[in-house]
């Protein structure tokens, strides 16, 4: 019997869960599964639902306090080290998006860490997982040196020219995406994402500029609005300050059904901006430094928009909401140049003496 050969994804994000999702269908190929962990927290587990795959779920978010995220990363440490250690086979590797909790488990126990990263101002979680991989899997939009700041060797880092979100935004799903929209008849609408308020790298993380950006998009699009809060406390307020305006979604949807027939989106981060601009959706991303993937992708082309004041981005949501459909691109063409983290990933297991072996 053919030993089964594994190799352990840790999720945190909805787009983790997408991208490691996708790259994991091409290990199958080579007779390799994917295990992956997360933690409760946003529409991960909506999205592991859609795909019939129950990942081994630890811990929680620790919030907006320093002392909430150390002692939920420390209690959360204990528990991915148990179940680890306890699986059969050892995981080949632990890939994550550097996750800390992931990178001191991998290092503990001996397994080679691969991280991928787009987010060199998250600067604690940097310097807590860069010194401890083997492989930082990078866009080339961002400046190796920013990386080096950051305790990262420069021998371990390796750059793709693409975006994360072209691993599972690829061309067949844009086809599909044509597809779905072609055929809905249901009302199409704005999309809505608040800013990440409790990560470390938030200025100030009692701000709100989420409240005064969706009243900017209530007074300049006429149609209904789907609004996506990060925590609880998001959507409490959310709903006191606009109750009758937006509507919340009980669960998340699978990306495909979401933009398919979505008219604009905005957004306080940059993945779910990336992930619409990428299908040819105008969006809107407000956050307070240029984000380097947002700015490739404009170069290139998509319809992507990044501020960095609120007087900025109610002047475009001014402009695209009047008139959305004006700013809605054919990305057919543009989509297949931009190469995807997973081909990177593959060509450096391939050439690697530790691993090539199970890569024939």
């Amino acid at each position: 019997m053919v030993e089964r050969k594994v190799i352990w994804f840790e999720v945190l994000t909805p787009k983790q869960a997408m991208l490691f999702l996708a790259f994991g269908e091409k290990l199958k190929e080579f007779g390799i599964d994917a295990h992956f962990t997360t933690r409760k927290h946003d529409y991960i587990a909506d999205i592991f639902k859609h795909r019939n795959i129950s990942p081994a779920t630890f811990g929680i978010y620790g919030g907006k306090s320093l002392a909430g995220k150390l002692i939920a990363s420390a209690k959360r440490v204990v528990e991915l080290a148990e179940h680890i250690a306890d699986h059969t086979p050892k995981p080949l590797a632990a890939i994550s998006f550097s996750s800390p909790d992931a990178a001191r488990v991998a290092f503990g126990l001996g397994i080679p860490l691969i991280l991928l990263n787009d987010t060199a101002h998250s600067i604690p979680v940097a310097r807590l997982t860069f010194s401890l991989a083997r492989y930082l899997i990078t866009p080339s939009c961002i400046n190796k040196e920013d990386f080096i700041r950051l305790g990262a060797q420069p021998e371990i880092i390796h750059q793709y020219a693409g975006v994360d979100e072209v691993e599972y935004i690829t061309i067949e799903n844009y086809k599909r995406f044509l597809k779905k929209r072609e055929e809905s008849k249901e009302e199409r609408y704005l999309v809505f994402r608040p800013e990440e308020s409790f990560a470390t790298y938030m200025k100030d993380k009692d701000a709100k500029p989420y409240l005064e950006i969706l009243e900017e998009a209530v007074k300049h699009y006429s149609g209904k609005i789907l609004a996506f809060p990060r925590y609880e406390a998001q959507k409490e307020i959310l709903l006191e300050k606009f109750e009758d305006k937006i509507i919340i979604p009980k669960t998340g949807y699978h990306f495909l059904e979401l933009y398919s027939n979505a008219d604009v989106l905005i957004t306080g981060g940059g993945t779910m901006a990336r992930e619409s601009a990428l299908l040819g959706i105008p969006s809107i991303t407000y956050f307070w430094r240029h984000l380097e993937p947002q700015q490739f992708i404009e170069e290139k082309g998509f319809p992507s928009y990044s501020t960095q004041t609120i007087p900025e981005t109610k002047k475009i949501i001014k402009k695209i909401c009047s008139n959305p459909k004006k700013y809605i691109v054919d990305t057919s063409k543009m989509l297949p140049k931009l190469e995807k983290p997973s081909s990177k990933i593959l060509s450096l297991l391939k050439s690697d003496e530790e691993f090539k072996d199970n890569f024939v």
